[in-house]
Protein backbone atom coordinates (compact mmCIF):
# COMPACT_ATOMS: atom_id res chain seq x y z
CA UNK A 1 0.00 0.00 0.00
CA UNK A 2 1.15 3.38 -0.93
CA UNK A 3 1.14 5.46 2.59
CA UNK A 4 1.93 9.16 0.66
CA UNK A 5 4.18 11.35 -1.60
CA UNK A 6 6.86 14.01 -0.12
CA UNK A 7 5.94 16.99 -1.68
CA UNK A 8 7.92 19.43 0.12
CA UNK A 9 9.88 19.44 2.90
CA UNK A 10 12.74 21.38 4.32
CA UNK A 11 13.87 23.87 7.71
CA UNK A 12 11.99 27.42 7.43
CA UNK A 13 12.97 30.54 8.96
CA UNK A 14 10.86 33.69 8.88
CA UNK A 15 13.76 36.00 9.08
CA UNK A 16 15.34 34.34 6.16
CA UNK A 17 12.63 33.98 4.12
CA UNK A 18 10.41 37.45 5.13
CA UNK A 19 13.03 39.49 6.35
CA UNK A 20 11.74 42.79 7.95
CA UNK A 21 7.90 41.48 7.73
CA UNK A 22 6.00 40.58 10.45
CA UNK A 23 3.24 38.65 9.10
CA UNK A 24 1.73 36.85 5.75
CA UNK A 25 -1.71 36.63 4.21
CA UNK A 26 -3.84 34.25 4.08
CA UNK A 27 -3.10 31.61 1.91
CA UNK A 28 -4.92 28.38 0.96
CA UNK A 29 -3.47 25.10 1.66
CA UNK A 30 -2.85 22.67 -0.81
CA UNK A 31 -1.42 19.18 0.40
CA UNK A 32 -1.23 18.20 3.69
CA UNK A 33 1.13 20.24 5.82
CA UNK A 34 3.17 19.41 9.12
CA UNK A 35 4.93 21.83 10.98
CA UNK A 36 7.50 20.57 14.23
CA UNK A 37 8.21 24.59 15.49
CA UNK A 38 11.98 24.79 17.29
CA UNK A 39 12.17 28.35 18.10
CA UNK A 40 9.13 30.36 18.26
CA UNK A 41 7.88 33.89 19.36
CA UNK A 42 5.06 34.15 16.79
CA UNK A 43 1.39 32.97 16.14
CA UNK A 44 -0.21 30.91 13.39
CA UNK A 45 -3.80 31.44 12.35
CA UNK A 46 -6.04 28.56 10.69
CA UNK A 47 -9.57 29.28 9.30
CA UNK A 48 -9.68 32.73 11.25
CA UNK A 49 -8.49 30.94 14.75
CA UNK A 50 -5.42 31.80 15.81
CA UNK A 51 -2.93 29.69 18.14
CA UNK A 52 -0.21 30.44 20.55
CA UNK A 53 2.63 28.25 18.91
CA UNK A 54 6.06 27.78 20.61
CA UNK A 55 9.18 25.30 20.98
CA UNK A 56 8.29 21.85 20.91
CA UNK A 57 4.21 21.86 19.29
CA UNK A 58 3.49 21.14 16.38
CA UNK A 59 0.59 22.34 13.39
CA UNK A 60 -1.41 20.01 11.05
CA UNK A 61 -3.00 22.13 8.16
CA UNK A 62 -5.34 20.05 5.82
CA UNK A 63 -6.24 20.97 1.80
CA UNK A 64 -9.15 23.66 1.92
CA UNK A 65 -7.75 25.60 4.92
CA UNK A 66 -6.66 29.01 5.11
CA UNK A 67 -3.27 30.02 6.90
CA UNK A 68 -1.74 32.96 7.95
CA UNK A 69 1.57 33.36 10.42
CA UNK A 70 2.53 35.82 12.77
CA UNK A 71 6.55 35.88 12.65
CA UNK A 72 8.88 34.80 14.26
CA UNK A 73 9.63 31.47 14.03
CA UNK A 74 11.83 28.11 12.91
CA UNK A 75 10.26 24.99 11.77
CA UNK A 76 10.47 21.66 10.31
CA UNK A 77 8.09 21.26 7.65
CA UNK A 78 6.28 18.91 5.11
CA UNK A 79 3.90 18.83 2.68
CA UNK A 80 2.07 15.79 1.80
CA UNK A 81 -0.18 14.43 -0.69
CA UNK A 82 -2.17 10.99 -0.33
CA UNK A 83 -3.92 8.64 -2.41
CA UNK A 84 -7.94 9.06 -1.63
CA UNK A 85 -8.42 5.76 0.06
CA UNK A 86 -5.21 6.16 2.61
CA UNK A 87 -5.92 5.62 6.55
CA UNK A 88 -3.48 7.91 7.31
CA UNK A 89 -5.00 10.57 5.21
CA UNK A 90 -8.37 10.09 7.20
CA UNK A 91 -5.55 9.83 10.42
CA UNK A 92 -4.81 13.75 9.71
CA UNK A 93 -8.34 14.76 8.45
CA UNK A 94 -9.68 13.98 12.13
CA UNK A 95 -6.61 15.49 14.27
CA UNK A 96 -5.94 18.57 15.75
CA UNK A 97 -4.65 21.42 14.40
CA UNK A 98 -1.93 22.28 17.09
CA UNK A 99 -0.71 20.13 19.51
CA UNK A 100 0.64 21.14 22.54
CA UNK A 101 0.93 18.49 24.52
CA UNK A 102 3.82 16.57 22.72
CA UNK A 103 7.25 14.52 24.03
CA UNK A 104 9.10 17.70 22.08
CA UNK A 105 12.19 15.05 22.33
CA UNK A 106 10.81 12.12 20.70
CA UNK A 107 9.33 14.59 17.71
CA UNK A 108 12.41 16.27 18.15
CA UNK A 109 14.83 13.24 17.01
CA UNK A 110 12.12 12.01 14.21
CA UNK A 111 11.93 15.13 12.89
CA UNK A 112 16.01 15.77 12.96
CA UNK A 113 16.48 12.65 11.50
CA UNK A 114 14.04 12.81 8.46
CA UNK A 115 15.26 16.32 7.74
CA UNK A 116 19.14 15.08 7.87
CA UNK A 117 18.17 12.40 5.13
CA UNK A 118 16.30 14.23 3.00
CA UNK A 119 18.53 17.28 2.75
CA UNK A 120 21.44 15.15 2.36
CA UNK A 121 20.47 12.20 0.18
CA UNK A 122 17.14 13.32 -1.41
CA UNK A 123 13.53 11.97 -1.58
CA UNK A 124 12.44 8.78 -2.89
CA UNK A 125 8.97 7.56 -2.45
CA UNK A 126 10.61 4.00 -1.84
CA UNK A 127 12.76 5.19 0.42
CA UNK A 128 12.22 2.53 3.25
CA UNK A 129 14.18 5.01 6.15
CA UNK A 130 11.61 7.81 4.54
CA UNK A 131 8.06 5.55 4.68
CA UNK A 132 9.42 3.98 7.96
CA UNK A 133 9.83 7.68 9.58
CA UNK A 134 6.46 9.03 7.97
CA UNK A 135 4.78 5.87 9.79
CA UNK A 136 6.31 6.79 12.94
CA UNK A 137 5.62 10.11 13.07
CA UNK A 138 1.45 9.23 12.32
CA UNK A 139 1.91 6.81 15.40
CA UNK A 140 2.93 9.59 17.51
CA UNK A 141 -0.04 12.00 15.92
CA UNK A 142 -2.64 9.24 16.53
CA UNK A 143 -1.43 8.29 19.94
CA UNK A 144 -1.37 11.71 20.77
CA UNK A 145 -4.32 13.41 18.97
CA UNK A 146 -6.94 12.53 21.64
CA UNK A 147 -5.15 14.22 24.97
CA UNK A 148 -4.78 17.31 22.52
CA UNK A 149 -8.40 17.29 21.68
CA UNK A 150 -9.04 16.88 25.78
CA UNK A 151 -6.53 20.05 26.44
CA UNK A 152 -8.40 22.18 23.72
CA UNK A 153 -11.70 21.29 25.41
CA UNK A 154 -10.53 22.15 28.67
CA UNK A 155 -9.51 25.72 27.38
CA UNK A 156 -12.60 26.30 26.02
CA UNK A 157 -13.28 26.22 22.45
CA UNK A 158 -9.63 25.97 20.96
CA UNK A 159 -8.72 29.24 22.81
CA UNK A 160 -4.58 28.69 24.08
CA UNK A 161 -4.89 31.69 27.26
CA UNK A 162 -4.53 28.41 29.86
CA UNK A 163 -1.12 27.15 30.06
CA UNK A 164 -1.37 25.00 33.14
CA UNK A 165 -1.10 21.48 31.69
CA UNK A 166 1.91 22.64 28.89
CA UNK A 167 3.66 24.32 31.62
CA UNK A 168 3.04 21.53 34.35
CA UNK A 169 4.59 19.23 30.95
CA UNK A 170 7.49 21.29 30.44
CA UNK A 171 8.27 21.53 34.40
CA UNK A 172 8.45 17.42 34.18
CA UNK A 173 10.90 17.30 31.51
CA UNK A 174 12.84 19.85 32.98
CA UNK A 175 13.36 18.48 36.36
CA UNK A 176 12.60 14.61 36.00
CA UNK A 177 16.23 14.57 37.57
CA UNK A 178 14.82 16.11 41.10
CA UNK A 179 12.85 14.26 43.74
CA UNK A 180 9.48 16.02 42.35
CA UNK A 181 6.00 15.56 44.44
CA UNK A 182 2.79 16.18 43.27
CA UNK A 183 2.56 19.79 45.14
CA UNK A 184 5.64 20.35 43.47
CA UNK A 185 4.27 20.16 39.78
CA UNK A 186 1.00 21.66 40.61
CA UNK A 187 3.07 24.85 42.51
CA UNK A 188 3.67 25.87 38.83
CA UNK A 189 0.36 25.87 37.56
CA UNK A 190 -1.42 27.58 40.23
CA UNK A 191 -4.07 24.89 40.64
CA UNK A 192 -4.71 23.28 44.13
CA UNK A 193 -3.05 19.29 44.06
CA UNK A 194 -6.21 17.77 43.81
CA UNK A 195 -7.85 20.04 41.05
CA UNK A 196 -4.30 19.96 39.33
CA UNK A 197 -4.18 15.71 39.83
CA UNK A 198 -7.80 16.00 38.39
CA UNK A 199 -7.07 17.89 35.35
CA UNK A 200 -3.51 16.44 33.90
CA UNK A 201 -5.57 13.07 34.61
CA UNK A 202 -8.18 14.10 32.49
CA UNK A 203 -6.08 15.63 29.43
CA UNK A 204 -2.99 13.11 29.47
CA UNK A 205 -4.27 9.99 30.38
CA UNK A 206 -2.17 9.58 33.27
CA UNK A 207 -1.35 11.01 36.26
CA UNK A 208 1.33 14.09 37.12
CA UNK A 209 3.11 10.74 38.90
CA UNK A 210 2.71 8.41 35.98
CA UNK A 211 3.90 10.62 33.62
CA UNK A 212 6.82 11.83 35.55
CA UNK A 213 7.73 7.78 35.81
CA UNK A 214 7.03 7.26 31.92
CA UNK A 215 9.88 10.31 31.58
CA UNK A 216 12.66 9.29 33.75
CA UNK A 217 11.88 5.56 31.56
CA UNK A 218 12.53 7.52 28.84
CA UNK A 219 15.59 9.15 29.46
CA UNK A 220 17.13 6.20 31.06
CA UNK A 221 16.37 3.97 27.84
CA UNK A 222 18.14 6.50 25.69
CA UNK A 223 21.21 6.83 28.46
CA UNK A 224 21.02 2.89 28.40
CA UNK A 225 21.59 2.84 24.51
CA UNK A 226 23.84 5.65 23.95
CA UNK A 227 26.35 6.25 27.06
CA UNK A 228 28.42 4.25 28.70
CA UNK A 229 27.29 5.23 32.24
CA UNK A 230 27.21 2.45 34.92
CA UNK A 231 23.22 1.76 35.56
CA UNK A 232 23.75 3.24 39.36
CA UNK A 233 24.76 6.23 37.22
CA UNK A 234 21.71 6.15 35.39
CA UNK A 235 19.15 5.69 38.28
CA UNK A 236 20.39 8.92 39.78
CA UNK A 237 20.95 10.78 36.68
CA UNK A 238 17.39 9.97 35.65
CA UNK A 239 15.95 10.68 39.39
CA UNK A 240 15.64 7.23 40.91
CA UNK A 241 15.83 6.92 44.19
CA UNK A 242 18.42 4.21 44.15
CA UNK A 243 19.02 1.65 41.19
CA UNK A 244 17.49 -1.23 42.86
CA UNK A 245 13.96 1.16 42.39
CA UNK A 246 14.93 1.88 39.00
CA UNK A 247 15.35 -2.03 37.83
CA UNK A 248 12.36 -2.50 39.29
CA UNK A 249 10.23 0.39 37.60
CA UNK A 250 12.16 -0.57 34.29
CA UNK A 251 10.99 -4.32 33.99
CA UNK A 252 7.95 -3.00 35.30
CA UNK A 253 7.33 -1.17 32.48
CA UNK A 254 9.16 -2.62 29.35
CA UNK A 255 9.25 -6.25 30.60
CA UNK A 256 13.62 -6.34 30.60
CA UNK A 257 15.48 -5.34 32.75
CA UNK A 258 18.51 -1.83 32.15
CA UNK A 259 21.25 -4.60 31.80
CA UNK A 260 19.46 -6.90 28.77
CA UNK A 261 18.29 -3.63 27.56
CA UNK A 262 21.44 -2.52 26.98
CA UNK A 263 22.40 -5.76 25.99
CA UNK A 264 19.75 -5.69 23.47
CA UNK A 265 21.16 -2.25 22.14
CA UNK A 266 24.93 -3.16 21.44
CA UNK A 267 23.35 -6.15 19.57
CA UNK A 268 21.44 -4.56 17.27
CA UNK A 269 24.26 -1.97 16.89
CA UNK A 270 26.77 -4.38 16.21
CA UNK A 271 24.38 -6.26 13.68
Amino acid sequence: MEICELVEYGIFDTKVAFAGKKRTSGRLVKEYEIEFFTSVTGKATVDDKTYDISPGTLLCARPGQVRASIFDFQCCYIHLVFPKDSPYRELLDSVPTLYRIIDRDAYGRLFEELMHHLLGVGYSKESDFVNAKLLELFYYLRKDAQRNRNYLAHVGGGKQSDAAIPRAVEFIRSNYRKELSLSDIAYVTGYSPNYFHHVFTEIMGKTPLQYLLQVRIRQARYLLAKSDKTLSEIAYECGFSSQAYFTEQFKKHTYTTPGQYRKRCIEQYRA
